[in-house]
């Protein structure tokens, strides 16, 4: 797709420091700008090297920050399901969901010795909230790619493979060669399509979203 968008699309991405949080959000930039679509990206807050919550914003359309308009995100892409839990009071009925099932705990639940959240309860209270949501077993498919780094681009295929970037592939899988490089690019192509090709399979047959379970 190139040319303006019929409207503003807000993408709220959140995780895990180290989970590559900010840079899905800056190969999705790269590649908008590629696609000539208006965008703005931002950090809100995180650690990234501390193991700390990382949340980003991609705004593809009109903006003059890179802070949610309305406070409603269109789509949230969740690395880590706590971290998609953090999220819900930037969710609402509109606001498509997709989250990894693989809980990482932030580092400051460490410390606190925070009990561990049954995910399939927090993809509940996400459905409360939030119009459409979809949980992706990322450790289940990360076990046959050969950099566990390229997690982001998993979650950025699942994206894809929803419907929910107006993004052409090629062109994402331009920008993550642009962001990461020759080194890691075969496992993040790898990695892309496995997060693709897993929805695929559920648009198409009306399976369970929890895929790769």
């Amino acid at each position: 797709m190139t040319g303006g968008l019929a409207r503003r699309n807000q993408l709220l991405l959140v995780g895990v420091g180290g989970q590559g949080v900010l840079a899905a959000a800056q190969i999705l930039g790269g590649a908008a700008h590629e696609a000539h679509l208006p965008v703005v990206v931002g950090q809100l807050h995180g650690m990234s090297q501390r193991g700390g919550s990382v949340q980003c914003t991609v705004i593809l359309g009109a903006a003059e920050s890179s802070f949610l308009c309305g406070h409603a995100a269109d789509t949230v892409i969740a690395f880590e399901p706590l971290e998609a839990l953090r999220a819900l009071p930037q969710m609402g009925a509109s606001t498509r969901v997709v989250t990894s099932r693989s809980q990482l705990v932030p580092f400051d639940a460490v410390l606190a010795n925070a009990a561990p959240h049954h995910v399939d309860r927090i993809v509940e209270q996400l459905r409360q909230v939030a119009g459409e949501v979809h949980a992706l077993d990322t450790r289940t498919l990360m076990g046959s790619v050969a950099e566990s780094r390229a997690l982001n681009l998993m979650m950025l295929g699942a994206a894809v493979g929803l419907g929910f970037l107006p993004i052409p592939e090629p062109t994402l899988l331009a920008a993550a060669y642009a962001r990461c490089g020759r080194k890691h690019m075969e496992a993040n192509r790898q990695a892309f399509l496995l997060g693709r090709d897993a929805f695929r399979a559920v648009q198409t047959s009306g399976e369970d979203e929890r895929v790769g379970a």
